[in-house]
């Protein structure tokens, strides 16, 4: 541990990295290599490290600073759970070992570079592993993806599309749509895009006629123009939408849409925008309606005092008054 590296950290942070590093190194010397697991052992051999290195692989304990013995450290450190070993392992190598083949790529650091990079994909969606299993198998088949692309690639993406523009309580629909109906579809140039859309279609069905029954101008309001088409911006429009009382929600809509708002295309934005509007709109109509009674009023007034029996009333009210002050005085 270089302690010189971090004397300008805060005491706690640069105790908590030693500590880290302690348990760390505890863990190492602790756990077999390669955490006695066969299969790990074998794609390490085979698709991380390659032939260039057969002779590491002879009976002997890998050694620091060898391809064996920096995958045995790679397996340790990224390996935490029963799916990471028994899945998630042996796919991010196959995969990795696709991109960067080690016959033609001997050195090993882009094979491991690429294997922390399959692990932080699938960090965007754990627990779910059938996210990250249909993404694989069923988004990102290899038999059907375009050509000059890897699967490691696809995968990368797709999971990133989950995580960014799908409601976490959406995602078993998504992965059942996926896996299924839209794991054919090979309509548009771009198949991952096509059945990742096909996906989001399926979830965004279930959102808006199910879960919250939606009017279908509000749902197509949402997804299509204001949301451009992410299902989890549409989720909080529709939200939004539903908050506000039904005489608001037209008046609303026509506001998002207006051309001061339709500038806007951060959806946060454009709800706020449309939230002035429709405040904008409701000051308005109270401004008018207070003028509206005040000219009535007024108008009422006139009427009155320019009635006909007005002014006997007027003196008939002066007379009154008039003998109040003699009988006073």
């Amino acid at each position: 541990m270089h302690f010189n590296q971090r004397l300008g950290l805060p005491i706690l942070t640069f105790v908590n990295l030693v500590f880290s590093e302690v348990l760390l190194d505890n863990k190492i010397n602790e756990t077999p290599a390669f955490l006695g697991n066969f299969l790990i052992e074998d794609s390490c051999q085979f698709q991380l490290c390659g032939s260039s290195y057969s002779r590491e692989w002879g009976g002997e304990p890998p050694l620091a600073g060898s391809c064996s013995g920096d995958c045995s450290l790679l397996a340790i450190t990224l390996n935490s759970n029963r799916f990471h070993k028994e899945f998630l392992w042996s796919s991010c190598a196959r995969m990795c070992g696709n991109k960067f083949p080690a016959d033609r790529n001997p050195e090993y650091k882009n094979r491991f570079l690429c294997m922390e990079s399959c692990y932080s994909a699938y960090s965007l969606v754990s627990p779910h592993h059938n996210i990250a299993r249909y993404c694989m198998k069923a988004a990102c088949n290899p038999t059907q993806t375009e050509q000059n692309s890897f699967q490691i690639d696809c995968f990368e993406r797709c999971t990133e599309h989950v995580s960014s523009t799908l409601p976490e309580s959406t995602w078993k629909v998504w992965a059942q749509s996926l896996a299924s109906t839209c794991s054919n579809q090979t309509k548009q140039q771009d198949i991952l895009y096509s059945r990742l859309k096909c996906a989001d279609g399926a979830v965004w069905e279930y959102i808006s006629q199910v879960e919250t029954k939606a009017e279908e101008k509000h749902a197509s309001l949402c997804l299509d123009t204001l949301c451009n088409s992410q299902v989890k911006c549409g989720v909080s429009c529709l939200n939004h939408i539903h908050n506000l009382h039904k005489k608001q929600r037209e008046e609303w809509s026509k506001c998002s849409l207006s051309m001061e708002c339709s500038k806007k295309s951060d959806w946060h934005a454009r709800q706020q925008c449309a939230d002035a509007c429709l405040l904008h709109m409701e000051q308005e109509r109270e401004r008018e309606r207070e003028m509206r009674l005040r000219s009535e009023s007024q108008t009422q007034l006139k009427l009155q005092y320019s009635s006909p029996g007005w002014i006997p009333c007027l003196q008939i009210s002066l007379f009154t008054a008039s003998l109040s002050i003699l009988v006073f005085v």
